[in-house]
């Protein structure tokens, strides 16, 4: 009996050490030529773009109503409002789901942030001196 144990701890520690060799060189071998890495996700300039668009105009009962003709603009206004009124509830509807969407692309974006950075802490970490454990 303790010699069918030595027997499973030994074939267990070999399948470790083909297991860990087998990683390391897979985590070694040169990343595919046909496409460049993805540079680092940068939040920041997500918000001031597409995603920041997403949050800032998502309400569109707050666009302002104006017009640039001198003549006839108070009568343009006007008929723009009404018009406004009569769409209201399909305009509060439009923007409730714009303001979800903003949300969710957000959650959706930090959720990819956190995850590189997550892939390059473990990048680093592999490529440290040491980082190699006998086992």
């Amino acid at each position: 009996m303790p010699e069918d144990r030595a027997a499973e701890a030994s074939l267990e520690a070999e399948a470790k050490r083909l297991i860990e060799a087998r990683l390391r060189q897979t985590s070694s071998a040169a990343a595919p030529t046909h496409f460049a890495p993805l540079p680092p996700l940068r939040e920041e300039e997500w918000m001031r773009g597409d995603v920041g668009h997403l949050h800032r105009a998502f309400d569109l009962t707050l666009v302002p109503v104006v017009s640039g003709r001198r003549v006839t603009g108070r009568a343009v206004v006007s008929l723009k409002r009404s018009v406004r009124r009569l769409l209201f509830p399909l305009l509060d509807v439009q923007s409730s789901l714009n303001g979800a969407n903003a949300r969710v692309v957000t959650a959706v974006l930090q959720q990819l942030a956190a995850q590189g950075r997550r892939i390059e802490e473990l990048e680093r970490r592999i490529e440290e001196p040491g980082a190699e454990r006998g086992g």
